[in-house]
């Protein structure tokens, strides 16, 4: 069946417009299927897919990452046991295996994020008390390109105050990292025992929406899937 967004659909390209509306309108994959009458098993097929063109899409535009710092498809490929570390949300804290913990900086009027693999909670709550931990095994200069730094497993934001001198642009990046913040707890909230690739997959839609959220994003994600259609196989 032809579908110019879709390579080797079995869905008609009408039918995957209407998903595609859904999802911008961020509707659950449950919602989705009722409304659209496609299964549960293939909606989320499709969402994990178009999920995975907005990481890779959001990738693309990232500045340069510090040195040795991976992409999430990178170190998805070269971990596989990735795909099988549960992480907990708030609720289910005491269950934490290892919490996930990402930085949040904001350059060229975007937010960008990245997960920070190499920081623990430890070292997050030193920041808090000065940073005196994080100069002894190295990491400052990392951690100082970034102007909040989220512990996901506490559903807590750490501000780091890296940001401009100027009043009124150290406001505006605070209202960002806040707004973004608020924004991806929300969303995030709504998921529970993600596994690790599942809470990038969540993280980095929710950057792609906030970074697009005065545009409209259906229109936003039909030219992205021109551009660079999905593929079944």
């Amino acid at each position: 069946m032809k579908n110019k967004f879709l390579k080797g659909a079995h869905l008609s390209e009408r039918k995957f417009k209407e998903i595609l509306k859904l999802f911008s309108e961020d509707l659950t994959a449950t919602q989705i299927a009722n409304i659209s009458g496609v299964s549960r098993v293939t909606i989320n097929s499709y969402l994990k897919k178009i999920r995975l063109q907005i990481v890779k899409y959001c990738e693309s535009l990232q500045p340069e990452s510090t040195p040795n710092a991976a992409t999430w498809l990178q170190r998805s490929h070269s971990h596989t046991d990735a795909h099988e570390t549960a992480i907990a949300v708030k609720a289910d804290v005491d269950r934490i295996i290892k919490p996930v913990i990402f930085g949040i900086y904001k350059q060229d009027n975007k937010v960008f994020t990245e997960i920070l693999p190499d920081v623990s909670r430890s070292m997050i709550q030193a920041i808090a008390r000065g940073r005196s931990v994080l100069e002894t095994v190295g990491s400052t200069e990392r951690i100082r390109r970034f102007q909040g730094v989220v512990d996901l497993g506490q559903y807590r934001l750490y501000h780091l105050g890296n940001g401009h001198h100027d009043a009124d642009a150290g406001k505006a990046l605070l209202d960002d990292v806040d707004g973004f913040w608020g924004l991806t707890k929300h969303r995030l909230a709504k998921f529970k025992g993600l596994n690790r690739n599942t809470a990038y997959l969540h993280l980095k839609e929710c950057e792609f929406r906030y970074n697009y959220r005065n545009d409209d994003l259906y229109n936003v994600l039909m030219n992205l899937l021109k551009t660079f259609p999905l593929n079944l196989s």
